[in-house]
């Protein structure tokens, strides 16, 4: 069997192990996955991490292949995602659906954890920003908690370490501890579109993975995760 390093954003996780799974049951090759915040992936893979076939944000891969890291005819787009609130599965749900609900709904609770953008989370990037915007930060600062990316948000919630998380919200479909109380109210909302693309050395297994990755097949697995396009 050949298996290729494929380094993945986290938002992704969910599609991409159903991917294996499905790929699996349809040829010889194995996925070996790295997941992590986009800018943290980002820069190992400009440091010369190893890795055949990335998926992170379309940005990200663009300015890749812009620095020969990336073969950029092959970059293609897998989804789109929001920025969402999760709360504890069976938790009360708060109302997120305005400016104004949200604000008062991160006044209101004990504690609020988002991804930190000093590593490269992009969801975490944007809430930060958020945060500012609803001109809160200093009423909200004390219970403010950093998790290393997405997947851990929404891993603290669901273990009841903290109330509130805010993440992708792919990330948060795919794990059954949480629930999601809804996206980000539109004008304070942020859609990142995920792709896939090729290492500049990738192999011609990396090629077949990519294609079988892109085609109508393969589709429904993202759409089930929450990647639309």
């Amino acid at each position: 069997m050949t298996t290729l390093d494929i380094l993945c954003a986290g938002a992704t996780k969910a599609a991409m192990m159903d991917f294996s799974t499905w790929l699996a049951q349809r040829s010889d090759i194995g996925l070996n996955f790295t997941f992590g915040p986009v800018g943290q992936l980002k820069e190992r893979i400009l440091s010369g991490a190893g890795g055949q076939l990335y998926v992170l944000s379309r940005p990200a891969l663009q300015n890749l292949s812009e620095v020969g890291r990336v073969q950029p005819e092959t970059i293609a787009d897998v989804g789109t995602v929001g920025v969402g609130v999760a709360v504890r599965k069976g938790a009360a749900v708060p109302d997120v659906s305005s400016v104004d609900a949200l604000r008062r709904a991160l006044l209101d609770a004990q504690s609020i954890c988002y991804g930190d953008p000093a590593r490269g989370d992009s969801s975490g990037i944007h809430f930060a920003s958020v945060i500012d915007r609803l001109g809160i930060r200093e009423a909200v600062e004390p219970k403010l908690v950093l998790a290393p990316m997405g997947l851990e948000v929404v891993r603290m919630v669901a273990g009841g370490e903290v109330q509130l998380g805010a993440t992708q919200s792919a990330v948060i479909l795919a794990n059954p501890g949480v629930a999601l109380a809804g996206l980000l109210p539109e004008p304070l909302q942020h859609l990142t579109t995920y792709a896939a693309g090729l290492a500049v050395a990738a192999s011609d297994a990396a090629h077949q993975v990519l294609k079988s990755l892109m085609s109508d097949e393969a589709r429904p697995l993202f759409e089930r995760a929450g990647l639309h396009v």
